[in-house]
């Protein structure tokens, strides 16, 4: 069984609030995509002050595709409903010191793993990491297949690492779920799957009880 998590991907705060205005009353929590036109090449809305102004009951994960995340993730902080931030193990920062300050504010830290980047690459960060996000594809925009390959990193993880949480990115459908599900994914990050249909709130349902079977 794994969790959907509706994903954040907007540019602008009206956007945002139609996006977790359409969420049925279930979902716990929402992964921001936060993007500068750093680490990949588009941007995203991610105004914290704003999108915590939004009436909604919804925890916040922010999935930070930048280079230097640690400024936007202590604006974030600040905020109750930010429960987690998860940076990129391939950016140039000192990434166990990100996870120490991630902790140090009170959220839980996680490693996001562009799919070039082996699991045996980033053993000696698992330790310290509350989660790990396996990108199905490249990042920077909606829609785009799941590389089969990620499977099998999937399952290597989750056999080497059992009680480790493993979010997948990135090509997450109704077509993908059951071997995403069967691989060892605990949640599954969606945006186009959700937000690409005619009604969000039933996609969200269908692909939710899909993952729990």
């Amino acid at each position: 069984m794994a969790k959907i998590v509706p994903a954040l991907l907007v540019d602008n705060i009206e956007k945002a609030k139609a996006h977790l205005n359409v969420l049925p009353d279930e979902v716990e929590i929402v992964s921001v995509d936060i993007m500068d036109g750093t680490f990949v090449e588009p941007t995203t809305y991610f105004n914290a002050e704003r999108i915590n102004k939004i009436d909604s009951e919804v925890l916040f994960e922010l999935d930070l595709m930048v280079n230097d995340p640690l400024p936007i993730i202590s604006a974030w902080a600040q905020y109750p409903r930010t429960a987690r931030a998860i940076v990129h193990v391939e950016i140039d920062k000192d990434i166990r010191g990100l996870m120490e300050a991630i902790h140090a504010l009170g959220l839980e830290a996680g490693l996001a793993l562009l799919p070039k980047t082996k699991i045996s690459d980033v053993e000696h960060l698992l330790n310290d990491a509350d989660m790990v996000l396996i990108r199905g594809n490249e990042p920077g925009y909606s829609g785009r297949p799941l590389d089969p390959a990620m499977l099998g990193k999937i399952a290597e993880l989750n056999q080497e690492y059992p009680d480790m949480p493993v979010t997948v990115d990135i090509g997450v459908n109704k077509d993908t779920i059951p071997d995403l599900v069967r691989a060892g994914a605990t949640h599954l990050s969606v945006n186009s799957a959700i937000y690409k249909e005619e009604d969000p709130r039933v996609a969200y349902e269908e692909l939710q009880e899909l993952a729990s079977e």
